[in-house]
């Protein structure tokens, strides 16, 4: 019952009975040697056998009480060491080492508190014996007795030492145990991430969202985008290049909605739904500033994909069109108790794809609302009301030119295609070191391109 020294009760078992034989074994040898008075052979019985039974009582008394036994052990055993000292007469020194014994031992099980209270309770049975049993005090003892109890006092010490050892090697496993478990779990969360967007993970995780199943009303910009031509490319190239293809546009799309704040809701083949405002909101002028900001970004981007495609052997000029609106909308979590998707409903979210189908290649359309919020920053050109599919009413629509800032001689960007020649420059996301080189390729170039026009020229 007390054996396994990772219990707390066989440890406390343990401990209890080394000290208290310690003492008994002090007492034997004072009585031996005529140091102590021959009534100590009482206090000597019963050091030796103390332990065992207050151990079985402290047991018993923990299960009718738990957590109570500890207290009532540290009373008795600072009562029975006043007892003992007084009762002994020892001098300061032989005292104070039989006191470290207690002290230590209280300290490791109790806490600093022990500090407090052995004293305490050994000044009043200390008092209570003398008051009880009238004697000399301090009186001087050999050098033998000193030195066995200072022997006593380091072996109690030494066992110390050792639980504390055995502690810490338990303390270090179960460490690296939970090391280890935190590492599958990071890795874990990590491969969820990839199945959420990162801003709804991040709100289920510190607990600003829960899951189950609620929703709540909120303003939101909501983004369409899709491939136009994809169906008939899907049927011209092979399975394994249609999907390596889409994966890498997809992940381009991707990284460059994270960095305007956007959430990603879902994939449906080439099509991607993107909102702002939710988990995180900027405000809805700014929601919707950055939404049509990603638009444009990703309508840059396609020039830099559709020239990694050609070198792919893709000839067919890939273009996104893309569709935008801001209003109100219903966000939360849709499904079942157990299978669940966080995602938004509403009218104005089938307006944002209605306008989607409706942009041509390499068009952003967005609705009144979402432009009367971005049209200080942003250039956008009237199409006039559109005829949209599910709408009584007709819906007044914009095209997305860009940013004011770029427009005119101010200009950060500009691109331009041809058959076998592409070319896209971005003033603001060039580093000052790569300047000189790309004027020199550019100029190498245009002499190619001038010789190349004389010869067709004199020939």
């Amino acid at each position: 019952m007390f054996s396994s020294l990772h219990s707390p009760v066989g440890r406390d078992y343990q401990a209890r009975v080394l000290a208290y034989t310690l003492v008994a074994l002090s007492i034997g040898f004072g009585i031996y040697k005529d140091t102590l008075p021959s009534h100590m052979i009482f206090f000597g019985v019963y050091a030796a056998v103390y332990p065992h039974i207050a151990t079985l009582l402290f047991f018993f008394l923990n299960q009718l009480y738990p957590k109570k036994h500890k207290p009532a052990s540290l009373v008795v055993d600072s009562m029975n060491a006043g007892i003992f000292l007084i009762a002994a007469g020892l001098p300061p020194v032989e005292s104070m080492l039989f006191s470290m014994i207690l002290m230590c031992s209280g300290i490791i099980r109790y806490g600093l508190i022990s500090l407090a209270v052995i004293p305490v309770l050994m000044l009043a049975s200390g008092g209570v014996t003398y008051f009880l049993l009238p004697q000399p005090l301090m009186r001087p003892m050999p050098v033998t007795f000193t030195l066995v109890s200072a022997l006593s006092v380091m072996i109690y010490m030494l066992y110390l030492a050792w639980i504390i050892r055995q502690k810490h090697k338990v303390f270090v496993d179960l460490r690296d145990k939970a090391k280890a478990q935190q590492r599958r779990y990071t890795i874990l969360a990590s491969s969820l991430t990839k199945y959420l967007s990162p801003q709804v993970w991040h709100s289920i995780f510190v607990g600003r969202k829960s899951a189950k199943l609620e929703s709540q009303r909120k303003k939101l910009t909501v983004f369409f985008s899709d491939i136009k031509g994809f169906t008939e490319l899907s049927e011209e190239l092979e399975p394994e290049a249609l999907t390596d293809m889409l994966n890498q546009y997809l992940t381009e799309m991707s990284k460059i909605a994270l960095k305007y704040g956007g959430t990603i809701d879902k994939f449906v083949g080439d099509s991607i739904m993107i909102f702002f405002g939710d988990p995180r909101t900027r405000g809805p002028k700014k929601d919707a500033l950055a939404a049509v900001s990603m638009a444009i970004a990703m309508r840059r981007h396609m020039k830099v994909l559709r020239h990694q495609w050609r070198k792919q052997g893709i000839e067919r000029p890939l273009e996104i069109r893309m569709g935008i609106n801001t209003g109100y909308c219903t966000v939360g979590n849709f499904g079942a108790e157990n299978r669940m998707d966080y995602t938004l409903i509403g009218k104005e979210v089938n307006l944002a794809s209605r306008l989607e189908s409706q942009a041509d290649a390499n068009q952003v359309l967005i609705s009144h609302e979402t432009w009367s919020l971005v049209k200080e920053v942003i250039l956008c050109q009237s199409v006039g009301v559109l005829r949209v599919k599910g709408f009584s009413r007709s819906v007044p629509c914009y095209r997305v030119l860009d940013f004011r800032r770029n427009l005119g001689q101010k200009q950060s960007y500009m691109d331009y295609e041809a058959k076998g020649f592409s070319i896209y420059v971005d003033g603001d996301t060039i580093d000052h070191k790569d300047r000189k080189e790309i004027i020199r390729n550019l100029k190498l170039a245009a002499q190619k391109l001038e010789r190349e026009i004389m010869t067709e020229d004199n020939s």
